[in-house]
């Protein structure tokens, strides 16, 4: 504040200069004073500079080390919230987020913001220095602020309204985009390019209409403001020459009066601009602060625990779930006994609601009635870390991320050594295509894993698995999209991996199946046979028809 004040004194040391001149140096035309005030106006206006100078960095550092910390904050919110969230909300939505919304705030507070306080310093100043001089044409000036107020609150409603539909159509466009770039195969294999060119011209024109009636609610506000401004001053000038034609004002004292209006009008012209800017700022704060009010997962219980070991017995007792975007329950009074170690394949038709339960077991979702436990303990009274550092995921399409192959095997475990790396990767069949590499372990294996192939993808998702020695293993489908020669790799690394570990299998191929050691079959969201592929093949129920009707 104080070197925003110093700054202020640079340009109200002109109105002073400009009452010496007048009533000192033009009457007794002294030459050597001129050049003290031209010199003393030199060195002000220096350290004027120099304190705005400090004043700008300063509170665009303070503002975007606000930012960074909020940036922070809100990829941490996105990290820990449900994964429901992340159903009703589209990636493209997240990343506007980040990129637009936080722009818009940056932009406010480390530009538009140090600017406005440097102004309303310089604005009160003159407004003081005006009511000294005459307080009877300064309140002349006041009685034209509520129109202008009036114009900028209008305006100021407008930009925010445009700014938040700019914003909505933007998100839909990098939505667009960020659909478009993972849907690459799909949108090859189908012929869809000009479709799709077609799909993001649409949305794009709809942000550029959005963003053009911004501009023209911005670029109307500084012309309507400035006219009324001007119709001010232009009053105040006349009544300001009448005041020196009849002798109640001296000409120094009126070159004064004139230099502090123009400093005074000159800030008021551009409050419209950067309390636009501040609008702007406001409506991306609010969409960010829309994620960070987001609920995050169910915190831990008061009384939550950290089991001293997990054998990895499963109990599901009376289990319904309904998801935010349905009115149908998908699991409805669900029911099953898992022992630990046991091999378990979750078997029915689609939608009867596998998925579902492989997600509630690490608590991905809350079930609304119901219970499931981890050892006779209610899984929502073991605290969240605990319980997910006893699972490991392999999901049907592996999912790396971008870095080395050795990056991407240690995420299951990050004290991992190489050593240790290298032994998961061997269980998982896939030390022999790793040393095959250019780099072998350092391998870098491009955005999601596209420069390896799917069973090579799928072998890497296993080691990390094995790396993170779970005591509950998850496999959905790992192997349904893989070739027969991968498939057998993998189901070699299985059957080295699986035993003594409780695994649920959502699977279809008959080797898998053979595999468990107990088969749900799901139907409408209930267990309704339970038995060994043998036991259920000869009961003649629903799973021996799935089974003849499938593998037949």
């Amino acid at each position: 504040m104080l070197l925003g004040v110093i700054a202020g004194l640079g340009p109200l040391s002109y109105t002073f200069a400009l009452q010496l001149i007048g009533d000192d140096v033009l009457p007794h035309k002294d030459a050597q004073m001129l050049w003290m005030i031209v010199a003393a106006l030199f060195v002000i206006n220096l350290i004027a500079s120099g304190a705005s100078y400090g004043q700008n960095y300063l509170t665009a550092w303070s503002g975007q080390r606000l930012i960074a910390n909020l940036r922070v904050r809100l990829f941490a919110r996105v990290m820990n919230l449900p994964l429901g969230v992340f159903d009703r909300w589209r990636p493209g939505e997240f990343l506007s987020r980040f990129t637009n919304d936080l722009g818009l705030m940056t932009d406010s507070v480390s530009i538009s913001l140090p600017q406005l306080v440097q102004t309303v310093i310089t604005f009160v100043g003159a407004i003081a220095i005006m009511f000294y001089r005459d307080w009877l044409l300064t309140l002349f000036l006041i009685l034209f602020a509520p129109i202008v107020n009036f114009a900028v609150a209008r305006f100021t409603r407008l930009i925010s309204e445009g700014t938040k539909r700019a914003q909505d159509r933007i998100a839909d466009l990098a939505s667009n985009l960020a659909e478009s770039l993972q849907s690459e195969r799909i949108i090859k294999a189908f012929g869809r390019e000009d479709f799709e060119v077609g799909r993001f011209r649409d949305k794009n024109e709809r942000y550029f209409d959005a963003y053009m009636k911004l501009t023209q609610f911005g670029q109307t506000q500084t012309p309507v403001v400035g006219t009324i401004i001007q119709i001010a001053m232009l009053a105040i000038l006349v009544f300001a020459a009448r005041e020196v034609m009849v002798g109640r004002m001296a000409a120094g004292d009126m070159l004064q009066f004139v230099g502090a209006l123009v400093l005074a009008i000159n800030p008021i012209n551009r409050f419209a601009t950067y309390i636009a800017d501040l609008s702007k700022g406001l409506v991306g704060a609010n969409r960010v602060f829309e994620i960070l009010d987001l609920p995050v997962e169910r915190d831990d219980a008061t009384d939550a625990i950290v089991p001293k070991s997990i054998d990895g017995a499963i109990s599901f007792q009376n289990v319904t779930f309904t998801y935010a975007s349905s009115n149908a329950p998908v699991l409805r009074d669900l029911s099953g006994e898992i022992k630990a170690g046991e091999i378990v394949a979750l078997v029915g038709p689609s939608g009867a609601g596998k998925t579902t339960i492989v997600n509630l077991v690490p608590r991905f979702y809350e079930p609304e009635a119901g219970r499931i436990a981890l050892d006779g303990i209610d899984i929502a009274r073991i605290k969240l870390t605990a319980l997910r550092g006893a699972i490991a995921i392999v999901p049907q399409e592996a999912l790396l991320f971008s870095g080395t192959v050795g990056e991407n095997i240690r995420y299951g475990r990050l004290d991992a050594t190489r050593p240790e790396i290298e032994m998961a990767a061997r269980e998982a069949n896939a030390e022999e295509f790793i040393l095959d590499l250019p780099q072998g372990y350092d391998t870098p294996v491009g955005d999601r894993g596209v420069r390896l192939s799917g069973g090579q993808r799928q072998r890497i998702s296993i080691a990390r698995a094995v790396l993170r020695d779970p005591r509950i293993l998850i496999l959905d489908e790992a192997t349904s999209a893989l070739d027969s020669h991968s498939e057998r790799l993998i189901e070699a690394a299985l059957d080295q991996f699986l035993p003594g570990r409780t695994t649920l299998i959502i699977a279809h191929r008959l080797s898998t199946i053979r595999r468990a050691h107990k088969i749900f079959y799901i139907e409408a969201g209930r267990v309704v046979e339970v038995g060994s592929h043998k036991d259920l093949i000869e009961r003649g129920g629903p799973y021996s028809r799935l089974h003849a009707a499938q593998f037949a």
